[in-house]
């Protein structure tokens, strides 16, 4: 429909909290496996930042076109920061949004708020032309909208858009059935700043053991705990089973706990290339100095024996 759209700035794109926002994603090892053909480091290792805030741009449109769609005034209800990054399709784009300042997350009513939205999008129940066309119509004249047959036929298609939006209107329930089924999985695991890691369970170690087995769990459990004191705006997850598995994952792809310095795969074969070409050319030795009269007369002589 024409007015199905959302308003999109033209300096969008060189506001400093999408610079902000692309600096965020362009570090979050996570969004490199879906921004990227197999990379599993940082985005911004191979992507530059100018690529990054069109990114950002195109994210920031899927999210504000599903709240433009599905939300009253900006406002998600039945959704945290994760369901942002669902939405948008890179992990941790709720959080880049909330540390700008763009999404507010209300653990309490469960839900995300935009602020400012209206002030830049058309609501979902605005989107009509013609309601457009009536409340301006309202604006400059009062309540007297379309004076076609009188004000008593206008009075009657009110009543008449009434009683089909309350017809309309779906049943409220206390969740979805969408987000009973993520709270009800592994909701045991928690952390806190004061408490630390809770809910872990002896299972849950042996498993992990076995998946991991060059992580040390505690050692990893403490590190992972002083990374999100160190950063708090990154600090509120909503499943923390998955952030101890994804924290896991990629110490056991970068050699483990006990790494250290050049200990890769990787750098262990360029090391040993190196030391065997080492030995190759030890076993080199240099031409020993001749004066030019020694190089005249060496020459002189190979030239005689070719002749002989």
């Amino acid at each position: 429909m024409a007015g199905d759209w959302v308003k999109m700035r033209s300096a969008l794109l060189a506001n400093p909290k999408v610079h902000a926002i692309a600096k965020a994603i362009g570090r979050d090892p996570l969004a490199g496996a879906v921004l990227t053909t197999g990379f599993s480091g940082c985005p911004d290792a191979v992507l530059s930042r100018h690529a990054l805030r069109h990114v950002a741009v195109t994210a920031l449109l899927c999210v504000w076109s599903s709240a433009n769609e599905h939300s009253a005034d900006g406002i998600l209800s039945c959704c945290d920061l994760e369901d942002l990054d669902e939405i948008a399709g890179i992990p941790g784009f709720g959080d880049a949004m909330a540390s700008v300042g763009w999404a507010v997350a209300d653990e309490a009513s469960k839900c995300v708020s935009l602020p400012n939205f209206s002030e830049h999008n058309t609501p979902a129940k605005d989107r009509t032309a013609a309601e457009r066309q009536r409340r301006h119509r309202a604006k400059c004249h009062g309540d007297v909208t379309a004076l076609r047959h009188g004000v008593t036929v206008t009075q009657r298609r009110e009543e008449k858009r009434r009683e089909e939006d309350i017809q309309a209107a779906p049943v409220a329930t206390s969740d979805s059935p969408k987000r009973r089924k993520r709270s009800q999985h592994h909701n045991a695991v928690k952390w806190t700043d004061s408490e630390g890691w809770a809910g872990i369970t002896e299972a849950d170690r042996n498993t992990w053991a076995e998946a991991y087995p060059a992580c040390v769990l505690d050692i990893e459990l403490m590190r992972a705990s002083e990374w999100l004191k160190a950063n708090p705006a990154r600090a509120h997850k909503s499943n923390w089973r998955r952030f101890i598995v994804s924290w896991l994952t990629r110490s056991q792809d970068r050699g483990g706990t006990n790494r250290s310095a050049g200990k890769t795969p990787e750098d262990v074969a360029k090391r040993a290339a190196l030391e065997r070409k080492a030995r190759e050319f030890q076993r080199l030795q240099p031409a020993p100095y001749r004066t030019p009269k020694e190089v005249a007369a060496l020459a002189a002589g190979l030239k005689l024996t070719e002749e002989e």
